[in-house]
């Protein structure tokens, strides 16, 4: 979950990096074309990546209150779910095993569906 938020971060990061390279690009065509003055485009970008970086910061705030929430209600519990996976129940883990054991020998004494065909096929032609 921390990874896909990281890479919708980054995401964002990338399209705004390449938003303020392609409006350089436009405001040096346009001082080039005396269209604005150089310290117009300046203003311009300066403009443009102070509202960016404001717009980033409350985005990440927002991410941060939504994965918090998200978190809190979900009510993890790390520790015990890793202790879980290295063998913390080994009671609960022994009984799961005895019955997948259990399971597995049923269904080994079982006739499977093929077996069963050829016999019900018989009885339908006597």
């Amino acid at each position: 979950m921390e990874e896909l938020l990281k890479k919708i971060v980054y995401t964002g990061v990338g399209i705004t990096a390449y938003t303020i390279e392609k409006v350089n690009e436009v405001v040096d065509k346009l001082i080039a074309e005396e269209k604005i003055t150089e310290e117009e485009g300046k203003k311009i970008v300066d403009e443009l990546v102070a509202n960016t970086e404001a717009k980033k910061d409350e985005f990440e705030s927002q991410v941060k209150t939504l994965v918090d929430k998200f978190t809190s209600s979900v009510n993890f519990d790390l520790d015990s779910i890793k202790s879980m996976f290295k063998g913390g129940d080994s009671e609960e883990v022994e009984i799961l095993k005895a019955r997948i054991e259990a399971l597995e020998a049923q269904a080994a004494k079982a006739p499977s569906k093929e077996e069963e065909k050829p016999a019900s096929s018989e009885a339908s032609e006597a």
